[in-house]
């Protein structure tokens, strides 16, 4: 028992280090793919970097559900290929310690990380989506004008291109207006007005460009036709989310008992929303891809690798993109009411076990071939071809 035990540490820090390294690197990895938008914020839109650091800590929770799997998958097949390159696994079942006797502790580590995934899922998740709209709103209410330029073409607004001549340095007040608002397209309008000012709505969580003294200038391309309308006042309003454009879909904001009562109340009224059915289906079907990914890399770990850790490193990140598309294609099924949002999120899922059963199993009972890895077959490929040129200078 104590030497079970000991094996049972031993196996788990092995695959606990390259696990921590792993959501290090693929979080930094997604939070660099935001990288420009923010550096846009702190540049175009005077952002404070303080305030750009609590943008992606809110924004944290979200990436950390997807690395979580991803960083389980990666430290199991650096870990037990570490182990498995040194003869240590070999040694291990040599002396009566089965497959499955190994895996415990790969899978009390995965349970650990599939309740803290869970647990970002249900409950941090949505109180993050909702801080994170809220501080958009802020920023956008605060930032508004300093966003704005003098003499400058801003596209801080989507859809929106707005000019200022001029901004009042002791009000914000903008004077000498141009705004091009291509946010419809079958309706573009441009309008001009001699000043404006920045209103914050809290209510409605959205901001008011307040124009004065102006004309609208518009088209109708179905018709092929325009009209011109002067103004005294005119309001145009914006989302914060279309301002810094970091805005999340509020079935993301909801806590499980409200995306619940808002699927039950949909589905009463006769209008199912398929967008928080599917929102509430991910929440069970992602985190459970951190037992899967576990099981599956036991077995690929064992197999050799011509191409060392830089190849487990490689399979981990096609294995995920592989689980990534299915996971959009279950996402578009669902919300496009193809498929039950349960089922349709679960298809990944479902492949995936029965990928993790057939490939543990084998190699559990010795059937699989272990003298050949998954990337044997690419290297044999690359060896084919290099062959054949050398035949064919």
């Amino acid at each position: 028992m104590q030497r079970t035990k000991i094996i049972d540490g031993y196996v788990a820090r092995e695959i606990l280090a390259p696990l921590g390294l792993g959501v290090l690197l693929l979080t930094f990895a997604l939070v660099t793919a935001r990288l420009l938008k923010l550096t846009e914020m702190v540049v175009n839109h005077g952002v404070s970097l303080s305030a750009v650091g609590s943008l992606i800590g809110f924004i944290m929770p979200a990436f950390l559900e997807l690395t979580f799997p991803m960083a389980v998958l990666l430290g199991v097949l650096m870990g037990f290929g570490r182990m498995s390159g040194d003869r240590e696994l070999i040694a291990a079942r040599a002396c009566g310690i089965s497959l499955y006797r190994l895996a415990m502790p790969v899978l009390v580590v995965a349970s650990a990380v599939y309740a803290l995934s869970s647990w970002l899922a249900f409950s941090v998740r949505p109180w993050a989506n909702r801080a994170l709209e809220e501080r958009l709103f802020d920023l956008t209410r605060t930032t508004g004008s300093a966003g704005l330029k003098e003499k400058v073409f801003s596209r801080g607004f989507r859809g929106l291109v707005v000019y200022v001549d001029t901004v009042a340095a002791a009000d914000g007040t903008l004077h000498g207006v141009m705004i091009s608002d291509a946010r419809n397209p079958a309706q573009p309008n441009t309008i001009i007005a001699r000043r404006g000012i920045i209103i914050p709505d809290d209510a409605s969580k959205s901001i008011t460009l307040r124009l004065f003294d102006g004309s609208l200038f518009g088209a109708e391309a179905g018709r092929n036709s325009s009209h011109v309308t002067s103004f005294r006042t005119y309001d145009l309003n914006v989302r914060p989310e279309e301002g810094l454009e970091l805005g999340r879909r509020s079935p993301d904001e909801m806590s499980y008992a409200q995306l619940r009562r808002t699927i039950v109340e949909a589905r009463s009224a006769g209008q199912p929303d398929y967008e928080a059915e599917t929102e509430w289906a991910s929440k069970f079907t992602v985190p459970f891809t951190t037992l899967l990914f576990a099981l599956i890399g036991v077995p690929l770990g064992l197999k050799p690798a011509r191409g060392g850790q830089s190849e487990r490193f490689g399979l981990a990140i096609g294995l995920f993109f592989l689980y990534y598309s299915l996971m959009r294609a279950g996402e578009a099924l669902a919300e496009r009411a193809r498929l039950n949002a349960f089922l349709a999120m679960s298809i990944p899922d479902l492949l995936f076990a029965v990928l993790a059963a057939w490939l543990f199993l084998r190699s559990a009972t010795d059937r699989g071939d272990q003298g050949r890895g998954v990337g044997d077959y690419l290297w044999d490929l690359i060896e084919r071809l290099e062959r054949r040129r050398e035949l064919n200078p």
